[in-house]
């Protein structure tokens, strides 16, 4: 096969009309993979599990100094919730989903490309005038 000549103003308005068909998947933005469901809320909720501690080592410390206490109170004074939190965040931890946690795009079939507006016009005809099958191929 050989290579299309560029040089021609012709092959550049073929270019730029190809290049016009497809554009970047909103799905995955152009990357043709996604986090996966279960990896999606995995990560919702650790990240609500550190919010919560944040908070609850907030409150302590502040209760901790409150009572007459300086800076940050002692392992041995940890307030029950605080150690409920950290066990909930371990084994939050421990639970990791099994799948793997990026998979193909569904949208784009992980091509990180879709068809454009101008695109899907063009298939719409084409599947208009027999030449494809309704919805794309």
């Amino acid at each position: 096969m050989t290579k299309p000549d560029f040089s021609d103003p012709s092959a550049e308005q073929w270019v730029r009309f190809l290049a016009a068909l497809e554009c970047d998947c909103g799905e995955c933005e152009g990357t043709g993979q996604v986090r996966s469901a279960e990896w999606r809320a995995w990560h919702e909720r650790a990240n609500e599990l550190f919010r919560v501690a944040q908070a609850a080592h907030r409150a302590a410390d502040l209760s901790h100094a409150s009572q007459g206490g300086q800076g940050q109170h002692p392992e041995a004074e940890v307030p029950t919730v605080v150690m409920a939190v950290e066990r909930a965040i371990n084994e939050h931890m421990r639970a990791r989903p099994d799948e793997p946690e990026q998979m193909p795009c569904r949208a784009c079939r992980g091509t990180g490309r879709v068809l454009s507006a101008v695109g899907l016009q063009l298939v719409e005809l084409l599947a208009r005038h027999g030449f494809v099958r309704e919805g794309g191929a």
